[in-house]
């Protein structure tokens, strides 16, 4: 029978990522909003490539993608909506729309298998109690939708977000970077979660006209952050907003026990 009693080690852990969100929340102090590989080693942020190709090596290691038979094309007609990016005039719109076609047709795709809802549930945003995981003002980011495993069951969570900042390959966001920090250690301060060393999030990054996906863990030493390219979303590629969907739907996979840490 597993313990309920939270281990030395994981007290340990729970600390260290406590202080790292502490002291990384005050780059917004200091205008730091896009992060280069000398800040995100001084807060001991591994970035590393994350590819959505399946079997690939570099595919994520805690979210399967979701593969079952006659998977619908985001298409207009299925998805309900039109995308047409022409209209819009403020940048900060992009990743709204964007957001707002992939929900669509997640939530239709999950209406069509059932199996996926079983899996996956979503509460409001702020019944998380991750705390703030919004800026309101420029640049703006903030968090547009959760999902969490049902009843509890593995401490993975799915997250959309918004970015009004644009990123290349060799840069992270401080939006991308604290929601995630934010996320981990709430998912680590429940009492339902004592015997996970890892709380993994599978985060899709909608920055402006050019998202990517994030999957992220502490490990014990160092946050890791590994990413995807970013992806051309500026007209409808109905390969890639289903790729983005099959990944968002995918089973909770891996060990997040005390065995895959190194404290």
């Amino acid at each position: 029978m597993e313990s309920n009693t939270e281990s030395r080690d994981r007290y340990t852990l729970r600390k260290a990522l406590t202080l790292l969100e502490r002291d990384f929340s005050s780059l917004e102090d200091q205008g730091y909003y896009t992060l280069d590989e000398t800040l995100l080693k001084r807060y001991h942020i591994q970035k590393e490539p994350l590819s959505l190709r399946c079997n690939d090596s570099l595919a994520p290691k805690f979210f399967g993608p979701f593969l079952a038979q006659g998977i619908p094309e985001p298409t207009e007609e299925y998805v309900d909506r039109d995308y047409n990016t022409a209209r819009l005039t403020l940048s900060s719109e992009y990743g709204r729309l964007i957001y707002i076609y992939l929900q669509s047709y997640i939530r239709k795709l999950m209406i069509d298998f059932p199996a996926v809802r079983r899996v996956w549930s979503s509460n409001q945003i702020g019944d998380y109690g991750f705390g703030n995981l919004y800026r309101t003002f420029e640049p703006e980011f903030g968090t547009l939708s959760i999902f969490h495993v049902a009843k509890a069951a593995r401490p993975h969570i799915k997250c959309i977000m918004h970015n009004d900042l644009n990123a290349d390959d060799s840069h992270l966001l401080y939006g991308e970077v604290l929601t995630v920090v934010r996320i981990i250690l709430g998912q680590l301060k429940q009492k339902v979660f004592v015997n996970d060393m890892i709380a993994p999030v599978l985060l899709c990054s909608l920055n402006r006209q050019r998202p990517r996906v994030i999957e992220a863990y502490y490990d014990g030493q160092k946050l890791v952050l590994r990413h995807t390219k970013s992806y051309d979303f500026t007209n409808l590629d109905k390969a890639e907003f289903k790729t983005f969907a099959q990944w968002f739907l995918g089973d909770p996979i891996g060990d997040t026990s005390k065995t895959v840490v190194r404290i």
